[in-house]
């Protein structure tokens, strides 16, 4: 773990501190099946403490909301799916407005990949309720499976609209509005009054956040990987090597808050 401002304090000494977290790469270990991604075992006690303790614990990932509440609903966690796209509530799924058009263009092109690449050995395609995305972690030939998903992507982006958005062995399409976790963690920050907030993350996905918790005084956790992305290596914070390391900074955490 890097040697960084001690986040820990900072979070401890505000009466309005948020901690906003990624799933996958940060709570849960990338799998080769991203069916399968969990939360590391004792994570849930950690969050549903650290959500006594704090103004605001809050996942927000690119899986779907009703994905997270599968695995991960805790007391006093909030989950924000698809890319804050998707608040999970008492009641189900809460989908922006804006992003309710373009459910047609995303179900089209997931048809598509699924007719393409459903047969294709290592390649899987992920349904993502406002997106989707192909996985290839575990094709037996990583660079040729990608060369053969680029060209289908590309068509899927000319053909529907959709945004690109390329990630580690996986490609994903997303609907081209101007939402990212960065809109989705500054709108976490207005309507919970945060003070200071702390966004973990570990892909590409997560830079627009890790941008915004700097710009508004918080702080970047950045786990990283074996594959982690150069610009995200580069994200100014504190870095940790891997879920497992991340989970004991969370323990210290709560441990100061107690």
């Amino acid at each position: 773990m890097s040697c960084d401002p001690d986040v820990i304090q900072a979070l401890a000494s505000s009466g309005a501190a948020g901690l906003v977290m990624d799933f996958d790469g940060v709570l849960s270990p990338i799998t080769d099946d991203p069916t399968l991604s969990e939360l590391l075992p004792g994570t849930t006690d950690l969050l549903e403490g650290l959500a006594g303790r704090l103004r605001t614990v809050a996942l927000l990932s690119g899986r779907p909301a009703d994905f997270l509440a599968e695995r991960a609903t805790v007391p006093g966690v909030d989950l924000y799916g698809s890319y804050g796209l998707e608040r999970w509530t008492p009641q189900g799924v809460e989908v922006l407005p804006e992003a309710r058009t373009w459910r047609e263009a995303v179900t089209a092109a997931t048809n598509e990949l699924h007719r393409r690449l459903d047969d294709v050995h290592g390649i899987y395609v992920e349904d993502k309720s406002l997106a989707v995305a192909v996985h290839w972690r575990r094709a037996p030939d990583q660079r040729a499976a990608e060369e053969m998903i680029a060209p289908l992507i590309e068509s899927a982006v000319r053909t529907h609209g959709l945004r690109r958005e390329p990630g580690k062995c996986v490609e994903e399409l997303r609907m081209p509005l101007e939402e990212d976790k960065g809109t989705a963690l500054e709108r976490i920050i207005r309507s919970n009054v945060l003070g200071v907030v702390a966004y973990a993350g570990d892909d590409r996905g997560d830079l627009p956040a890790f941008a915004v918790a700097s710009s508004t005084g918080g702080h970047p956790l950045v786990v990283d990987a074996a594959d982690t992305a150069p610009e995200v290596l580069r994200v100014r914070g504190v870095h940790f090597d891997g879920p497992a390391q991340f989970q004991e900074w969370l323990r210290r955490l709560d441990r100061a808050l107690t």
